[in-house]
């Protein structure tokens, strides 16, 4: 699951860094119900246990919409989230006994995401988060598959704040390469 953690951890932290100063935040849609924590954790135990190691992450941002920015600064946020994790990462055996709770809390940003619906099926995920962050809000929808050595996750973001909104795409990729460096 640290797979899923990785990814998603990228898109929220991508979606944060867009967030800036912030305006009011938009309400849930209605009939929307958070999936209580102890669900998604059900869920999530649904996937294989990843394997111990050394791991490449490939991260493509697909689309950035973000109206009215500076010359540049699409770039400089595509560039530095396609290299976040350019040298990969190790993952230990202690992080892949750990399993879910550290990963949903994350994801869950302390009480500012809830799943709105998520669904596990052989490998396949499936989820849809809706965050409330200082002075706006975010959705994010995650699909993709998650095995033992690799995953394959795309995320659509859709943020608004400071009375625009802000969306963007992006498809991460891990795959493990072999054993951690001692």
């Amino acid at each position: 699951m640290t797979f899923y953690r990785k990814t998603a951890g990228l898109a929220i932290v991508a979606a944060m860094a867009l967030a800036g100063c912030s305006s009011e935040t938009d309400e849930t849609a209605a009939g929307d119900t958070p999936m209580a924590v102890e669900d998604a954790a059900r869920e999530f135990s649904k996937l294989e246990t990843p394997q111990p190691g050394q791991y490449d992450l490939d991260v493509e941002v697909v689309s950035f919409e973000m109206p009215g920015a500076p010359e540049g600064a699409l770039e400089q946020m595509r560039s530095a989230m396609e290299g976040a994790y350019q040298d990969g990462f190790c993952l230990t055996p202690e992080e892949a006994e750990r399993g879910f709770e550290e990963q949903l809390a994350q994801v869950a940003q302390n009480g500012q995401c809830n799943f709105n619906d998520l669904s596990v099926d052989e490998g396949t995920v499936s989820a849809q988060a809706v965050c409330e962050l200082e002075g706006g809000s975010m959705e994010m929808d995650m699909n993709g598959t998650v095995s033992s050595t690799s995953s394959d996750i795309t995320a659509d973001t859709r943020m608004t704040a400071q009375g625009q909104t802000v969306s963007m795409t992006m498809r991460m990729k891990q795959t493990r390469t072999g054993d951690c460096a001692a």
